[in-house]
């Protein structure tokens, strides 16, 4: 690895665009949060592009190096544990003080920075590249309390499709379920198919609960959609736009075009506490 490029990197925009290939034109296969640790792969040759995986999921690709902060690992580890603050609104905005309207950044569900005391209702904030400003308090939590899913779920309605999208600008099916799930401490890879791999078939005959996985897939064939069962025989699921789609097909919100694809349901398996920077507490195997 050359001198010149770090082993890690710190997110510092509020999303950067994950894509297959070192070039704007090429396919969005995700997203990276603001405050999420990679590993630095390597780098295209004119050196402004950094291939690295997402140690939140495991997920690789080409992003542009104006949207990371080059670490160590023993960096890269100091801010996993000092960025314990999560934002809990869908949107929010960083601002350079206490009733301020001058923008320091967006803010996105999921996003992780250090954060002071509450000083009334604002809160102090560090970002990964120095940066500092304030949020509303109710904007970020701190600890393992957990959103309602189904209300999170209600949060997200009416959000549109984006292929690759993992932010509340636009999902695809599978950041969808990934990032709805990861507030109830459940981390799930990135894509339906490794989401499928990731859970507990359910046996015939067992009933479906909220929280669980539903899958479709052309028959014999991979994962091509998710969705996050609600209760009462309902599902959301990031299709056109995230909606609430039913499982009876005398229900008038039953997907017709989708349910002769429904391949099975899954339930997604508990990960310890402070899993979604594992790549940093497992020697970062691929």
């Amino acid at each position: 690895m050359s001198a010149r490029r770090p082993s890690h990197a710190v997110v510092s925009l509020a999303a950067l665009d994950l894509r297959r290939r070192p070039d704007h034109r090429s396919e969005l296969a995700s997203q990276l949060l603001l405050g999420e640790v990679v590993r630095v792969l390597s780098g295209a040759a004119a050196g402004s592009w950094w291939r690295v995986q997402n140690l939140a999921d495991g997920d690789r690709g080409w992003v542009k190096t104006w949207g990371l902060v080059g670490a160590s690992r023993t960096r890269a580890m100091r801010w996993a544990r000092r960025a314990r603050a999560r934002a809990v609104r869908p949107f929010s905005e960083i601002v350079a003080s206490p009733g301020s309207s001058t923008l320091v950044s967006p803010l996105v569900l999921n996003s992780r920075v250090i954060a002071g005391r509450a000083r009334g209702k604002s809160r102090p904030v560090e970002l990964p590249d120095g940066r500092r400003g304030w949020v509303a308090s109710a904007a970020l939590h701190s600890g393992p309390a957990r959103i309602d899913l189904v209300a999170r779920v209600r949060s997200l309605l009416g959000v549109p499709y984006l292929w690759g999208g993992r932010t509340p600008l636009g999902f695809d099916c599978s950041g969808f379920t990934q990032q709805v799930l990861l507030e109830q401490g459940l981390a799930l890879p990135r894509d339906a198919q490794e989401q499928f791999r990731a859970c507990s078939r359910l046996k015939t005959g067992d009933s479906p609960r909220t929280g669980d996985l539903v899958f479709f897939g052309v028959p014999g064939g991979p994962a091509g959609h998710v969705g996050l069962i609600i209760g009462g025989g309902y599902f959301a699921h990031a299709r056109g736009y995230v909606r609430v789609s039913s499982l009876d097909i005398d229900n008038p919100l039953c997907d017709m075009a989708l349910m002769p694809q429904l391949s099975g349901f899954g339930r997604p398996r508990k990960a310890p506490s402070g899993r979604p920077f594992r790549g940093l507490q497992t020697g970062e195997s691929a």
